[in-house]
């Protein structure tokens, strides 16, 4: 029996005409993205540009609600979203609710990615903050109840079809050209170390065959950066954290590799260097990479080992490298254990130095000394309940040079660092400073929480298929998925981590500007850790100099150029030891048969008994100092004290020059 129309019209799955209103009164991003260097430019370029914006004009939008991206060329549709400086700020856009639709020529120009996890993530931001993808083809609106499904299905399938054709059928015939360059030591693509630039031309001028062809060769505003970070390194004892720091704060920068271009028939690929608030440079994962990179010493690398040795022109002295490398690397060029591996260490056992009645030293890790001509960390060790500073040769058993006691030597520092921060100390400046670095780190930081989410949202939709799925292919690959996923989110988040790590330790210092006013009244009230943030942000480098058994020349060489040096002197048993100067100055006295107030006066710091001994230990038991009536316990400056005297006929008062001048009158 036929059932009867009821005139109500049944729900069905719309699809998509192509009819989506568009959100024309809003901003709307064109993001255009060539795969290589060779296609910025062309006509892949005025497609992606021109075209699209005369496109979207035709559809309704007024060209100053046209925001251009154009920062990516060169940068594969494979690398991450926090990988491309132009998608990076695409999705913070996105993210931001500043755009309602993005415009690109085709699906492939956003992503060409294979395990679909960058695209889930766009879509998923998309989808959330209601934004629309426009392509002259297709108009992918992920929020929208009916289609959204449809088109995120679409939008994947046509990203995933671009890398397998990249996969496949480029990659699969340029691949056993791309190796055969590799082992020739020749450029292949990819990053380019900063400093290096890539000769592009087969012949050279005169018409000769280039034997240079796709070798890295200096690029001179750059090398000249590269270098000066490997001295600062090199400063700092091999402290990679305070190196970044000196960078971050005072310099040197990279040129703005947008104006800074490599001359004509070379290139460059430095997609990966980071503006911060103070210019370009590197962070700490990038400096250590590049103090390990033996690409700078002329060797070409692939995958990590050397393939071919002095391969290109070297652009950092190989003396400078090889000391750098040494702090880095545990494994030597040649892939053997590094023999001279000799990492930087503040703090190797806590938990021994926990258990011990007093602190460590304040500036353990800042202190360098020189041996036969080269710049050593000066160590720490405990030793018969206190700290020393220890200094050990560079041999394979580290022989013993010298030590020194560190609680007169930190005591000596501290008072200048106090005397330091209470001439030059400026809240108004450091504040200033902070207000610079924090909106980078909190723009930074947005951006990755946002992945982050899209990202576990998508995962959870990923839990949630598995419960229609019977076929265990299907939930095999869902499981892969999720697994790849999982990988993603822990590097997200473990990038998180490390800048917030990062900036925590540049703000450390600022946090505590309340506290440390220009006389730093409550420096003793500050912890270990509180008053080495502050002497980071004043010291570049300790130099300890041990000048014979007793004396110790230290120098502080200060962040704003300048130093201080100071002689200690250790003391013995039975006072201070003499200096060279008081032993010279005794010797010319004895010379001269001086009187008790003469020598007084020339060791002012020396009483009448110190001076009888030395004196003694250098002329034998027989010599004697005229003093007569000089008290053995007597100072120059207790004995030229004026005095009270009394006698039959009342009270005067003498001093010493008028006493020891009637003593000698004759009677």
């Amino acid at each position: 029996m036929s059932k009867r129309y009821s005139g109500e019209i049944p729900n069905r799955a719309v699809i998509p005409t192509g009819n989506t209103p568009l959100p024309t009164e809003e901003p709307i991003a064109v993001y255009y993205r060539q795969s290589t260097e060779g296609q910025v430019g062309n006509i892949s370029t005025t497609i992606q540009t021109v075209d699209m914006v005369e496109y979207l004009k035709a559809r309704g939008w007024a060209e100053d609600k046209v925001i251009m991206l154009d920062m990516d060329a060169g940068i594969s549709g494979k690398t991450k979203i926090d990988e491309r400086p132009g998608m990076k700020i695409l999705f913070d856009l996105i993210t931001r609710s500043k755009i309602k639709a993005v415009a690109c020529q085709d699906e492939d120009r956003l992503f060409r990615d294979v395990t679909q996890i960058q695209v889930n993530i766009f879509i998923e931001a998309c989808r959330a903050a209601n934004v629309l993808v426009i392509t002259p083809s297709m108009i992918y609106d992920f929020s929208n109840e009916l289609t959204g499904v449809f088109h995120a299905r679409q939008f994947r399938f046509k990203s995933e079809m671009a890398a397998e054709y990249l996969t496949s059928v480029v990659m699969g015939k340029l691949n056993r050209a791309k190796q055969h360059l590799i082992f020739e030591g020749r450029w292949a693509g990819g990053l380019t170390p900063v400093g290096y630039m890539v000769d592009m031309r087969r012949t050279l001028p005169d018409g000769s065959k280039n034997e240079n062809w796709r070798r890295y060769t200096s690029f001179e505003p750059y090398a000249e950066v590269v270098n000066e970070y490997f001295k600062l390194f090199l400063s700092f004892g091999g402290n990679l954290r305070a190196t970044v720091r000196y960078i971050h704060a005072h310099g040197p920068y990279y040129p703005d590799p947008q104006t800074c271009l490599p001359p004509t028939g070379f290139m460059v690929d430095y997609r990966r260097l980071q503006r911060y608030s103070v210019g370009f440079c590197p962070t700490r994962s990038g400096l250590q990479e590049m103090f390990a990179h033996a690409a700078y010493i002329g060797h070409w690398m692939y995958k990590g080992s050397i393939v071919r040795w002095n391969n290109h022109q070297a652009i950092v002295p190989l003396k400078n490298f090889m000391r750098a490398f040494n702090y880095l690397s545990a494994v030597a060029l040649d892939g053997q254990e590094n023999k001279h591996y000799h990492p930087y260490r503040e703090n190797a056992r806590p938990s021994r130095d926990e258990k011990r009645p007093m602190e460590r030293p304040l500036y353990a890790g800042m202190v360098v000394s020189q041996f036969e001509g080269q710049w050593k960390n000066v160590g720490v060790k405990y030793s018969r309940k206190h700290y020393e500073y220890v200094l050990y040769s560079t041999a394979e058993t580290d022989t013993y040079i010298w030590s020194r006691k560190a609680a007169p030597l930190d005591s000596a520092i501290t008072k200048f660092v106090r005397e330091k921060l209470q001439a030059t100390f400026d809240s108004k400046v450091w504040e200033k400073m902070l207000a610079k670095l924090e909106p980078s780190h909190r723009e930074e930081r947005r951006s990755k929480e946002a992945q982050i989410a899209a990202l576990e949202r998508v995962m959870e939709n990923q839990i949630s298929s598995i419960d229609g799925l019977s076929n265990f292919d299907m939930i095999k690959g869902v499981q892969a998925r999720y697994e790849e996923a999982q990988t993603e989110h822990r590097r997200l988040t473990s990038e998180l981590a490390r800048m917030d790590q990062e900036f925590s330790n540049l703000t450390a210092a600022f946090a505590l500007r309340d506290e440390c006013g220009p006389a730093l009244d409550n420096w003793e009230n500050l912890s270990r850790n509180e008053k080495r943030v502050i002497s980071h942000r004043l010291i570049r480098q300790i130099e300890i100099t041990a000048l014979g058994l007793h004396e110790t020349l230290v120098i502080i060489r200060w962040k704003d150029g300048k130093s201080s040096k100071i002689n200690l002197f250790r003391r013995t048993g039975k006072g201070q030891f003499w200096t060279p100067q008081e032993q010279e100055a005794l010797i010319s006295l004895i010379e001269n048969d001086a009187s008790g107030v003469e020598y007084l006066a020339a060791l002012p710091s020396r009483t009448m008994a110190s001076i009888k001994r030395r004196v003694r230990s250098l002329k034998g038991d027989t010599y004697y100092i005229k003093a007569p009536g000089i008290p053995d316990n007597a100072t120059y400056a207790n004995y030229m004290l004026p005095i009270v005297e009394s006698d039959e006929t009342g009270i005067g008062i003498s001093s010493a020059s008028e006493r020891e001048a009637s003593r000698h009158r004759p009677s």
